[in-house]
């Protein structure tokens, strides 16, 4: 495996990027932070495609809730545009994951200038660690949907904090998100117990689903590290061939955010199907099963418990 870190956009960008911004709004009677004016709403902004849902969740109409990333977009290799600085400067407040994901983030509000607080989702969890690099967490907690509830009454507060007024109406509405959230745990466990044990192993493009794994008891292994930086070489695909045929798994998967080049091939050289994709940095299309966190979730564990159960286990290659 080749990990490479994220690389930051160049400062030169990020200040084109606000410079771009400002020469428009400069002349623009809109332009604004702080407290909205008086009948309009306040403008919260996101970064993932999986926040956006939950804040709007949460929300409801009672605030302008707008994502930075589009459905498919892969927040590790994410480059900001003026659009984004625009939505930063005129935004009340910006809700991040956090653990590293959105490595343009901090440099992006720093340079787009106004006054919105930053909340990190993720505060108070305890992620797991990135077994390629020292002190490098594993951000993609989403994957587990007890983390997810912690997550949502993470933003829940930020909201009541924001807007006080509509305090009432956002914990309410959060306390039935959480109550969705907590059925949909228990979903995944029953059907992930449906799957042979021998056949309990997840092998997907890229390590987005080890939190989903220690969750809900699959073990997991990818062709890519954690982030979609890293490259894999030849070793690591011969090194997924081989636990493949060895353990004559009947499925692997491929993403919906990553090229499915390097499954694809692994799935020829030992007969094993490819199972399906799942989604794993990033939502669906708006209206579709996986347009949302919830269907997110439905839609991978019936693809993996599908491919897993009922495809015909090979054979165990001979040692």
């Amino acid at each position: 495996m080749i990990a490479r870190p994220w690389i930051r956009p160049p400062i030169a960008l990020l200040a084109w990027l606000a410079a771009a911004w400002f020469a428009v709004s400069a002349c623009s009677p809109s332009s604004r932070g702080g407290d909205a004016p008086s009948g309009e709403r306040l403008k919260v902004v996101t970064t993932t495609t999986m926040l956006t849902d939950l804040t709007r969740s949460i929300a409801g109409d009672a605030l302008e809730v707008e994502g930075i990333m589009a459905p498919g977009g892969d927040p590790h290799l994410y480059q900001p545009t003026p659009g984004d600085a625009k939505r930063i400067a005129r935004a009340d407040l910006v809700v991040t994951h956090g653990l590293k994901l959105e490595g343009w983030i901090d440099d992006l509000v720093r340079n787009a200038g106004g006054d919105a607080k930053v909340v990190v989702s993720t505060e108070g969890i305890k992620p797991l660690k990135d077994p390629t690099r020292t002190n490098y967490p594993d951000p993609h907690t989403w994957q587990d949907v007890a983390l997810w509830q912690v997550q949502a009454n993470n933003v829940r507060d930020a909201l009541v904090e924001l807007d006080p007024a509509n305090a009432d109406r956002y914990k309410a509405r959060a306390a039935e998100y959480v109550k969705e959230l907590e059925a949909l745990d228990g979903w995944v466990k029953e059907q992930v117990a449906r799957i042979p044990e021998g056949s309990r192993v997840l092998v997907t493009s890229h390590d987005a689903f080890q939190y989903y794994g220690a969750r809900y008891g699959l073990e997991v292994v990818a062709v890519q590290g954690i982030s979609t930086e890293s490259e894999a070489g030849a070793r690591d695909v011969a090194r997924i061939v081989d636990l493949v045929k060895g353990r004559g798994l009947p499925a692997v998967f491929v993403e919906s955010s990553v090229s499915p080049k390097l499954i694809e091939q692994i799935s020829r050289e030992t007969g094993a199907e490819v199972g399906g994709t799942l989604f794993s940095d990033s939502l669906g299309a708006a209206g579709t099963p996986g347009g949302t966190y919830t269907g997110m979730i439905r839609e991978n564990t019936n693809r993996v418990v599908g491919a897993l159960s009922q495809a015909t286990a090979r054979a165990p290659k001979d040692p």
